[in-house]
């Protein structure tokens, strides 16, 4: 079984379908060509023509049993009104997650205008997902994404898991001792290359995850993800599965570790 934990349908490129049925349409079939059994799709800190909200992604994917969404949350944007809609889906079991974009927005996860979110994925009991490391937009501030922030809020809200996006990038072993440190901290893998892996990157990339590995002890902080469409998902399994790990640990980082975060309903998934 595999679990990606952090997909998109945001249209990046023009090269990409302009229609949002059809982008879910192609992460169907990457997800069944791959087989992965069950994908969360991440909405975005903005919503306009290539950036479904919410309410679009739901519609879309309907009761589709092998996929989860998780609500971006804009610390620019969001109001009173946006804040009650969250709260909503959260009690109907709609989403299975909370995301932030430090980097892509200006702040840091530690702002207290951010703590009602936090409050907020307390009570329901689901993580929050936060962007960390590199942007993909050059205009994005990497002083607000280091994952060191990511410490300051994990010792304020230990009620809270809080997912370290990208693992960092470049700065894992930054990201690692904060996982190390915070028994509610997590990471995932997604996003560390664009479109497939080349072989010398691939080298590269895997002696850092593994000197992650390491450090840590065992990978059951770890989650795989891709961050389809951007990043190439048979690509990412072949990435996974050359790290050299055992059978045993290879599953933590390809589902159970991210069903166990997400409190994700496998069997489910399984006999999709």
């Amino acid at each position: 079984m595999i679990i990606d934990c952090h997909t998109h349908l945001n249209r990046y490129e023009e090269s990409e379908p302009a229609l949002l049925s059809d982008r879910y349409a192609l992460l169907k079939a990457e997800m069944e060509q791959n087989e992965i059994s069950y994908a969360l799709v991440l909405s975005s800190y903005m919503v306009n023509d290539n950036r479904p909200g919410v309410d679009e992604l739901l519609e879309v994917t309907g009761d589709d049993p092998q996929i989860g969404i998780v609500a971006g949350v804009s610390y620019q944007n969001y109001r009173a009104s946006d804040l009650a809609d969250l709260r909503l889906l959260l009690q109907n079991d709609k989403i299975k997650a909370l995301k932030l974009y430090p980097g892509y927005e200006p702040f840091f996860v530690h702002d207290p205008r951010m703590r009602v979110v936090y409050e907020m994925a307390g009570e329901f009991g689901v993580p929050v997902m936060i962007h960390t490391g590199d942007t993909y937009n050059p205009k994005g501030r990497l002083k607000y994404s280091h994952p060191l922030q990511v410490d300051e809020v994990a010792v304020d809200f230990r009620e809270v898991t809080f997912v370290i996006c990208h693992l960092g990038n470049p700065w894992f072993l930054d990201a690692i001792e904060v996982i190390y440190k915070n028994e509610n901290v997590v990471g995932d893998i997604s996003g560390l290359t664009l479109g497939h892996f080349e072989e010398r990157f691939e080298r590269f990339m895997l002696q850092r995850l593994q000197e992650v590995v390491a450090f840590a002890g065992d990978p059951s902080s770890l989650l795989f993800g891709t961050d389809w469409p951007i990043c190439d998902v048979g690509s990412y399994i072949r990435f996974v599965r050359n790290l050299g790990l055992n059978k045993e640990e290879t599953d933590l980082i390809l589902y159970k570790n991210t069903a166990r975060v997400f409190n994700l309903d496998i069997g489910e998934a399984t006999n999709a």
